[in-house]
């Protein structure tokens, strides 16, 4: 087990989704074992017992978490305020000699509280400036570290900032760079997503029985699994290999069918997939819904006791009876709108 949550931190998540961002958080906890408690969730951030490690990990491997920081102080959004309860705190603990050091003051969406941010972050600077005797130094461009203040609507949060999420890699490996290439390929922040909503740890054996070009495989890659895909289609299959290895990630692909994938019992740490939905290459002619129900059942043989599944499922194809209920609970749902005439179930399921 992992450090105990000593300290609040603030999380400011993206705005692609309303329950999402929470849910990726607390999977990525428990996931890596690191102890917390939610104290509450508003507009785009969320504001949570843990440790600053914990906290720190979650941004790591987040497709929707943006950024974390500790909660040092928690106030209205009264400048006066704010000020006084700054000059209660001692920065040393943070700031040696000649340590470079920042502070921004952020807005959560567009609040309307009249807060001239430029000037405050300017005052707040000044404070921690004067409260070190003028030892260290202030740079906005390169800091060594970096304060944050956070407005959300009328409360104000100011702390170490810990961390901000990883864009480029995302964007790197978008569908059409990649060597072989499909329009109908998963994002990879949806992907990293549903690896993350499949709580697998680092080190582990992740499933993907309906690999496809590759995307849950590389996202899961890079949080340090070891990924495993099966595809029906040997052409697909090649193509999977050709991007795993562009993105130097080792291939373990099976040419197979996610009905009876080669796998012992209980071999497999976590599963997440992104199952066809009715291409008659991609389904060799099976019924969408069957091909989905007998998967589940025999993933449910492969997958350990209380590990996870993440699923996606087209909207009208989810009901409950598609899931064997005698293997799996359900530990929730949720509607992701992908554009304006598609929307899928992410659903996460545990075997019992």
């Amino acid at each position: 087990m992992n450090q105990t949550p000593s300290h609040s931190c603030l999380f400011i998540c993206s705005g692609e989704h309303d329950t999402l961002p929470q849910a990726e958080l607390t999977a990525i906890l428990e996931a890596e074992e690191y102890p917390f408690n939610l104290l509450w969730q508003r507009k785009r951030t969320i504001l949570a017992k843990v440790s600053p490690i914990g906290a720190k990990r979650v941004v790591q491997r987040a497709a929707l978490v943006n950024n974390a920081s500790t909660v040092e102080i928690e106030a209205t959004t009264n400048v006066t305020s704010i000020l006084r309860e700054l000059k209660e705190i001692n920065f040393s603990q943070w700031l040696q000699p000649n340590t470079k050091f920042g502070v921004k003051v952020t807005r959560v969406q567009r609040e309307s509280v009249p807060i001239d941010v430029d000037a405050l972050q300017g005052e707040m600077g000044s404070i921690i400036w004067q409260s070190l005797d003028g030892r260290v130094n202030i740079d906005l461009k390169r800091p060594d570290v970096l304060f944050l203040g956070v407005i959300v609507g009328e409360r104000f949060f100011f702390g170490l900032h810990l961390a901000s999420r990883e864009r480029a890699g995302f964007t790197q490996r978008r569908s059409p760079l990649r060597p072989f290439f499909v329009p109908s390929a998963i994002h990879p922040k949806t992907a990293r997503l549903m690896v993350n909503l499949s709580r697998v740890t680092p080190g582990n054996l992740f499933l993907d029985p309906f690999c496809g070009t590759g995307g849950l495989l590389l996202e899961a890659a890079e949080i340090g699994c070891v990924p495993i895909g099966v595809d029906i289609s040997p052409t697909i299959l090649a193509g999977c290999r050709e991007n795993l290895e562009h993105y130097l990630v080792a291939f373990n692909g099976v040419l197979g069918d996610a009905r009876s994938p080669p796998f012992g019992s209980e071999s497999i740490n976590a599963i997440a997939t992104d199952p066809p939905y009715g291409r008659s290459s991609s389904t060799k002619g099976a019924k969408v819904r069957g091909l989905i129900q007998s998967s589940l059942e025999c993933l449910a043989d492969l997958l350990n006791p209380e590990k996870y599944l993440c699923l996606a499922l087209p909207f009208e194809q989810f009901t409950e009876d598609i899931i064997p209920f005698d293997a799996f609970r359900v530990i929730e749902t949720h509607t992701m709108r992908i554009h304006r005439s598609l929307r899928r179930f992410i659903v996460v399921l545990q075997r019992k």
